[in-house]
């Protein structure tokens, strides 16, 4: 059983210094002799397609690289929520962070500048032991649907290789809500196989799927392979879905990015024959669909828009955004899907506060203009 105090400095260990390596055709569940690294695929170089409108000054690599596709199955590591994997007690697995930068803000870890060391921000003093096979599904912001979406559903690549139905899933307390639920169910998981993490939980065996996409890194064929399981599971037919969509934020609990002029916007792209919609108002199914068969869809930049994953083929898409909020995740979803992308400029409003919460607004005249022809 793995003993650890809150203050503990953890250092990160690679799983080459850890594991026997093997090909993912040798994996089996049941009891192990030593850690394994089992390989599926090797890294690929993914060529970035580019926007047909870019952003004024937009910056846009020619290519990414993934990491190896790899299942690492681990003997007794312990989990804490928020994406943390502890082996034995001075050590953190690769797959405790979202991506290779790994002195960014954690949202569970403290990083030394110094010491170039972790610490955990906060321990539950009593652990629990995990009997048996157990898969790794946790995430830092599992809680947030765009997070959710790319990072943590981009491991059940997994499921071509492995049966997972019977496996405990070790997730974070909060990750069963509904819309969770539904876009795991195309896996065959269930929600009595989640295992919430409330408190450190030392497993037997876990076996934790490298992630096919990081945020703002990479693509790939394996996540790609994961929505569209996604999407062929939903999928009803484009009979009642219209042409043209407008994904609105004007309806959102929470005023970060506030399109302050969105109520105008909305009417501008009804005159043009686009329906306006709000996601967090559809059951997952209904999003899906929308996203799958539209011929043309807009919007502010945001999570939602990240339901383009879900895109068969070359569909048309008009991303308004600002000049201190573009991502390039919108540029990986739009490779991966081979999509057609074309920004709008919007102006920011209250300079002061960070790009993520800015408002800002859209010029009416010239978006108007810009309709008439697009």
């Amino acid at each position: 059983m793995v003993s650890l105090s809150q203050g503990t400095a953890l250092s990160i260990t690679a799983y080459e210094n850890i594991c026997e390596q093997k090909e993912i055709q040798d994996f089996t569940l049941g009891p192990i002799q030593r850690n394994y690294l089992y390989f599926a695929g090797s890294p690929e170089t993914v060529k970035i397609k580019p926007p047909i409108r870019p952003f004024p000054n937009q910056s846009i690599p020619s290519h990414c690289e993934t990491k190896p596709f790899y299942l690492a199955s681990i003997k007794q590591p312990m989990c804490v929520k928020h994406q943390v994997i502890l082996y034995k007690q001075t050590s953190l697995l690769p797959d405790s962070f979202r991506h290779e930068t790994r002195d960014d803000f954690h949202q569970a870890l403290h990083y030394d500048l110094k010491t170039k060391q972790y610490r955990i921000k906060r321990l539950e003093e009593t652990t629990r032991w995990l009997p048996g096979d157990s898969l790794f599904l946790s995430g830092e912001f599992s809680g947030e649907y765009g997070h959710f979406l790319l990072e943590i559903l981009s491991r059940l690549w997994i499921t071509d290789f492995i049966q997972i139905q019977s496996l405990p899933i070790l997730m974070n307390p909060t990750d069963r809500k509904q819309w969770q639920l539904d876009l795991l169910k195309p896996f065959g998981i269930k929600k009595p196989q989640i295992v919430p993490l409330h408190q450190p939980t030392v497993c037997e065996r876990l076996h934790i799927p490298v992630q096919s996409f990081s945020l703002r890194r990479y693509t790939s064929s394996f996540a790609h392979k994961v929505w569209k399981t996604i999407g062929d599971y939903y999928d009803t037919g484009s009979q009642q879905v219209p042409d043209k969509i407008y994904v609105s934020r004007s309806r959102l609990k929470s005023n970060r990015r506030r399109l302050i002029n969105e109520t105008d916007v909305e009417r501008l792209f009804s005159r043009n024959g686009f329906q306006i919609i709000h996601p967090q108002e559809l059951t997952i199914k209904e999003q899906i669909n929308l996203f799958r068969h539209a011929q043309v869809i807009a919007g502010p930049l945001g999570s939602a828009m990240y339901n383009c994953v879900f895109q068969t083929k070359p569909t048309k898409k008009l991303l308004l955004t600002y000049e201190k909020f573009i991502k390039m995740s919108d540029l990986l979803i739009n490779t991966s899907t081979n999509g057609l992308l074309y920004y709008f400029a919007g102006t920011e409003h209250k300079q002061n506060k960070s790009p993520s919460n800015t408002e800002w607004s859209i010029n009416l005249n010239q978006l108007a203009a810009y309709l008439e022809n697009f």
